[in-house]
């Protein structure tokens, strides 16, 4: 299944660069299943700065699933004018030699802050099971989000396929129904029909509603950044994606399950 532009390439710039909003999603050990179970959002409206953490609805019906270190109490909303240290553990140091390093292969300038590079990062370590990711955003009937392509270590071929990218190629969306470990699975390819790795689990409703409702030019994926091959596998291939979000469908990430869970008294 294809997509073809919806717009020119100047277009990645509707995608947010500095997000005020990015979901945390937990997966399950049994099911495999990532399901976004909190909220991290940043506000400088009143020319401060608050960091706000709150646990979603969705989380309380999650067999066990457990409270993060740091958020003991699920029906809490915790403020902060620093960045929690549960985030900013998930972060490398400033200080590192390789840091520089580090916010190239992501794309991100070096001034960064440390809010947009855990959105850019996804926060991931490989001794957890837990994912930071922006909200994707909806404009004018369009609805954008970056991503970090999935299960390129389980792709034959597919870092040989990733050095012929270069910035701005456009990506093919097959839908992967025979996939076992997730049958709303959404792999990405090339031109040359080479397997390059998956959309992010809790991103695919923003490829297939669109598909589903509108046919496969509803679409864009392109390559935004290309990582060092020696490099983490998880950063080596950053995309963007554009969808045209059908009139009448529920917005992604709304809906009862996506609101904090209310604070008791």
């Amino acid at each position: 299944m294809g997509s073809t532009p919806l717009a020119d390439p100047a277009a990645s710039a509707r995608v947010p660069s500095n997000p005020c909003r990015l979901y945390v999603a937990w997966q399950d050990p049994v099911s495999r299943e990532i399901v976004p179970v909190g909220c991290l959002s940043r506000d400088t409206s009143n020319g401060g700065l608050t960091y706000e953490y709150a646990y979603l609805r969705c989380a309380a019906r999650l067999d066990g699933f457990r409270p993060f270190v740091g958020f003991p109490a699920m029906d809490r909303t915790y403020r902060s004018s620093d960045l929690f240290p549960f985030f900013e553990n998930r972060l490398m140091p400033r200080g590192r030699d390789d840091y520089g390093e580090f916010l190239v292969s992501l794309g991100l300038p070096l001034e960064a802050e440390p809010f947009e590079v855990l959105a850019r990062s996804e926060g991931r370590r490989q001794t957890d099971t837990i994912e930071v990711f922006p909200e994707p955003s909806v404009e004018d009937g369009i609805a954008s989000c970056r991503f970090l392509v999935h299960g390129i270590r389980y792709v034959p071929g597919s870092q040989d396929a990733i050095e012929s990218l270069v910035t701005g190629d456009s990506l093919r969306v097959v839908l992967d129904p025979q996939n076992r470990v997730d049958r709303c699975a959404v792999v990405l390819r090339d031109d040359a029909y080479h397997l390059l790795g998956w959309v992010p689990r809790y991103l695919t409703s923003l490829v297939r509603t669109p598909l589903a409702e509108l046919g496969p030019d509803a679409v864009e994926v392109h390559v935004e950044h290309i990582g060092d091959r020696e490099g983490p596998v998880h950063l080596r291939l950053l995309c963007a994606l554009e969808s045209r979000w059908p009139g009448g469908a529920v917005m992604p990430f709304s809906g009862p399950d996506f609101e904090p869970l209310p604070e008791r008294g």
